[in-house]
């Protein structure tokens, strides 16, 4: 249930300015779910990738789910009232120079200190989080874009490689692990709710990447294996051992597109955790190919992918372009910056996630696939 008599707004120094910054982008619904426990940690997810982690939905797609006959009724998810997205005062995000309640604005920013006009998975996932925690909940995104799981992200269990300048491996799991544990030591400053004397618990992780190792063979073939050590590494780094991590298979230009033995190769290694035995009830990858509107694939991937359509022959409809300036928003390695996908992918992350900690238990309402 969403309450939405209380306001969060808070009117001081850089908590104005943020929301100042979201007001000139975007009208925003200010609300929060049920009243927090404060008798519980706060509860800390950490969100990594790179620039779909990031997020490059415009939030003017976001509509589009509405249209959706299947999925339509989860614009609710972000839009309560149906006509102003949420800002949930229960749900906290850290991301770069912004410390503030879960809304839209956290995606694909170009600005450190202020919120823009993109959303990533971080949204929905809060949200759905939100609405079934007793607890505040936190979320730490760190993403960057053009970086690998190879050379980036490469945790330091998984060993130098030996075409890659040693300066430059790691350097992301580096910033991670820096980023994570300074949010965490400056809590009671960064958000004064914070209650130091009932503590956090890291709860999850939420793993979202993929895209530039397709483009090392070494990178893609290896990648089941750096992504079990990347696990293993962060939760040793955080003392978190049984910490619940999800994983979003890549699923760029769709389920089709798992044609491209290149594509297969990194879907495979992220599909790789679920048979690991020490990952069993605690590990979940999930497809994130089947959230992309099948429509929109079919148009955007047409004369390649879908070589039946000759686009130079069969040009797009108007009613074709109409749908797509609706609904997208970037290019396809970007998931065509669809909100309708980042919202469901976001859900279906957070279900994943809720169902680890629930021991196996789907939620009554979890998202099924299409």
């Amino acid at each position: 249930m969403v309450n939405c008599e209380r306001s969060h707004l808070r009117c001081e120094g850089r908590w104005l300015a943020m929301l100042l910054c979201t007001a000139s982008c975007l009208t925003t619904l200010q609300c929060a779910g049920e009243e927090v426990d404060t008798s519980k940690p706060l509860k800390v997810y950490i969100l990594a990738g790179q620039s779909n982690m990031d997020g490059q939905a415009h939030v003017r797609t976001i509509d589009f789910l509405g249209e959706d006959k299947q999925f339509g009724d989860l614009l609710k998810l972000v839009k309560p009232d149906g006509k102003r997205l949420v800002t949930r005062g229960d749900v906290w995000v850290a991301h770069r120079g912004v410390y503030g309640d879960l809304g839209p604005g956290y995606g694909g920013r170009r600005a450190d200190d202020a919120l823009g006009n993109k959303i990533g998975p971080e949204y929905a996932f809060g949200c759905r989080i939100g609405e079934r925690s007793s607890e505040r909940v936190l979320l730490i995104k760190v993403a960057a874009g053009g970086t690998s799981l190879y050379q980036d992200w490469r945790p330091p269990s998984a060993g130098l490689p030996q075409d890659v300048d040693p300066q430059k491996v790691g350097r992301m799991y580096r910033a991670l692990v820096s980023y994570v544990h300074a949010t965490l030591r400056d809590l009671k400053q960064r958000f004064p709710e914070y209650r130091e004397e009932t503590g956090y618990q890291i709860a999850g992780l939420v793993w979202f990447q993929g895209f530039n190792d397709l483009f090392h063979v070494t990178g893609r073939k290896e990648y089941g294996q750096n992504l079990v050590h990347l696990i293993r590494d962060l939760r040793r780094e955080f003392s978190a051992p049984k910490m619940r991590v999800v994983v979003g298979v890549m699923g760029v230009n769709g389920v089709d597109n798992e044609k491209n033995p290149k594509q297969k190769d990194v879907r495979d290694g992220q599909r790789f955790v679920n048979t690991v035995p020490e990952f069993r009830g605690t590990v979940k990858a999930i497809e994130t190919a089947p959230w992309l509107h099948p429509e929109i694939v079919k148009m955007k991937c047409a004369g390649w992918l879908y070589p039946e359509r000759d686009l130079k022959k069969q040009p797009l409809t108007d009613e074709e372009q109409a749908i797509l300036a609706r609904a997208t928003s970037d290019k396809g390695y970007h998931y065509y910056g669809s909100g309708r996908f980042f919202v469901l992918l976001g859900a279906a992350l957070a279900d994943a996630m809720l169902e680890l900690e629930q021991g196996g238990t789907k939620p009554a309402d979890a998202l099924g696939a299409p």
